[in-house]
């Protein structure tokens, strides 16, 4: 009973400030920017200073609502771009939700030519403004887009051109202004413009098994694909087969296109127009 009474009395003493301070930094790198910014420079000098240090910056997250910090009034861009600012140029890893703008990420790029991993979600970026930041951003590996704007084909070309280390590159479930008809614009661009791509993730696109095919031709060092959701691949003439000869990790739509309608209709269009006749 003394044993723990004495174990209990011991972790409620602990204190943080008594870690080893690169401990203490590697803990706080983990913690969202805004958090940071907000309130752990706060707590008290040596976390104050830690966080002042431009190597704290290299990886910087801004992630989730932040309602919460809303409703306080703060200005959360202008804590994105304080940020950038702490990292003076070392910034190589920048995750944002919601509140990526053209003007923030042209002042993350214009600061952060070293940049190798930018991903977005919910993003109110504009294609005029991928196209601009992209070609600050040479040494992209990474490329994630997650429920932003639909981007023309032609962002995806100037992205391909202007950044020719990309390896990884994610566009998934863009607002398209018409789901049910298949498109293969992206699927085309990216095998044209993207070669070394080694993971890519289409979640949702409009591809057919034709920009499939050019995506597997254009893309021959692909290690994952994940495809998951597109509605429009019917996987014929042992194009399934070739994709899983051909790629390690594969995420195809469960069940494919072609087992979902009954034979003989050669597409969702003519079997809803079969039995909705009267």
């Amino acid at each position: 009973m003394t044993t723990g009474s004495t174990s209990s009395a011991a972790l409620e003493s602990r204190n943080w400030l008594d870690l080893p301070e690169d401990v203490t930094a590697q803990i706080l790198m983990k913690l969202d920017a805004i958090d940071i910014l907000s309130n752990v420079s706060q707590v008290c000098v040596l976390w104050w200073r830690l966080c002042k240090d431009s190597s704290m910056w290299q990886r910087i997250n801004v992630v989730g609502k932040r309602d919460d910090l809303l409703l306080l009034g703060y200005d959360l861009a202008k804590l994105c771009r304080e940020a950038v600012n702490r990292s003076e140029g070392q910034l190589i890893e920048i995750n944002i939700d919601y509140i990526c703008t053209d003007e923030l990420l042209q002042y993350i790029a214009e600061r952060s030519s070293g940049l190798k991993c930018l991903r977005l979600v919910s993003s109110r970026v504009t294609y005029k403004g991928m196209i601009k930041a992209a070609a600050k951003l040479r040494l992209l590996e990474t490329l994630h887009l997650t429920h932003c704007c639909t981007f023309p084909k032609e962002v995806f070309h100037e992205v391909g051109k202007s950044c020719p280390l990309l390896k990884s590159f994610k566009y998934n479930e863009s607002l398209s202004p018409n789901p049910y008809i298949p498109c293969n614009d992206d699927a085309l661009v990216i095998a044209e413009a993207m070669p070394g791509l080694r993971h890519l993730q289409l979640v949702g696109n409009l591809l057919t098994d034709s920009g499939l095919r050019a995506i597997l031709n254009g893309c021959p060092h692909l290690e994952s694909l994940d495809l998951s959701e597109c509605r429009h691949l019917y996987l014929r003439g042992g194009l399934e087969k070739r994709c899983v000869d051909q790629i390690k990790s594969l995420k195809l739509p469960d069940p494919p296109m072609r087992d979902r309608f009954p034979k003989p209709y050669a597409t969702p269009f003519d079997y809803y127009k079969k039995i909705t006749r009267y």
